[in-house]
């Protein structure tokens, strides 16, 4: 990325630690995880394990919302402020403006993402600050599809009140009634569908992914045959390809919706 793309990163990481909207929700997911953390360290010793699968379900909620609330005005908030054609007439392509506006935008979420998840391990039990640790990269990855999903809607959108309506109804699609169709599915099917079948629909969905992946680590594919969860994650690199697919695909036809719009 050439200087003046590098330029855009940083400005895009300075103006989005100033979202009131990011900042609010980035609070309240360390407050939520510093209560997880003091919760833990009050309750019994068996009960200390359930700090991390309780920050895995906090993660799971929150990080796709800051997400989504990130990326929805990359390209239709310009549009709107008549500033995308100020902004393609610097000496950087289309393509270059829509990938320093994600990356810039990924510092800011990996901001939101280490003081939520550093705030657990700074008053984690003994011994599960190692643990949680481990739910940066997760957490992480998760966010930044979720921002690349953001980001390609406010490229297909013309008004920002259309791109924030889209994200709203995205997350609540994704991370509440994704897993509630699945069921559905299988009861109007009397569990007729494949295994296998159910498996990809679970990972197809990056919420799922990050769940199964999470629920694996912490509870050990043993715990979850004895609850009747017959579903297994991808493997490493199933997991690596399904992660880039939902980070790189939607970043890239961000990209392409943009070369065909007309920007004055």
């Amino acid at each position: 990325m050439y200087r003046v793309g590098r330029a855009l990163v940083v400005h895009e990481i300075v103006e989005r630690t100033r979202d009131r909207w990011v900042l609010v929700i980035s609070v309240l997911f360390a407050l939520l995880a510093f209560g997880v953390s003091l919760y833990a360290r009050s309750a019994e010793t068996t009960a200390q394990g359930l700090a991390g699968p309780s920050l895995v379900t906090l993660a799971s909620l929150l990080v796709p919302l800051v997400a989504l609330v990130l990326g929805h005005d990359a390209i239709v908030g310009e549009r709107e402020r008549n500033t995308l054609g100020l902004l393609l007439s610097l000496p950087v392509s289309k393509a270059e403006v829509v990938v320093a506006k994600y990356l810039g935008r990924l510092g800011a979420l990996a901001a939101a993402v280490v003081l939520g998840i550093g705030v657990a391990v700074a008053f984690s039990p003994p011994g599960q600050g190692e643990v949680l640790a481990g739910l940066f990269v997760p957490t992480l990855l998760l966010g930044a599809a979720f921002l690349s999903i953001g980001v390609l809607l406010s490229a297909l959108t013309f008004r920002q009140l259309t791109a924030a309506s889209l994200v709203v109804a995205t997350w609540f699609l994704l991370v509440f009634f994704y897993d509630l169709g699945i069921l559905g599915l299988l009861v109007l099917t009397d569990g007729a569908i494949p295994t296998a079948t159910v498996s990809w629909l679970v990972i197809a969905n990056p919420a799922g992914l990050f769940r199964l992946e999470m629920m694996e680590r912490y509870a050990g594919a043993q715990v979850l045959e004895m609850l009747g969860i017959s579903l297994s994650p991808p493997g490493f690199l199933g997991s690596a390809l399904l992660w880039g697919a939902w980070i790189v695909v939607p970043v890239a036809l961000s990209g392409v919706r943009l070369s065909y719009q007309r920007t004055a």
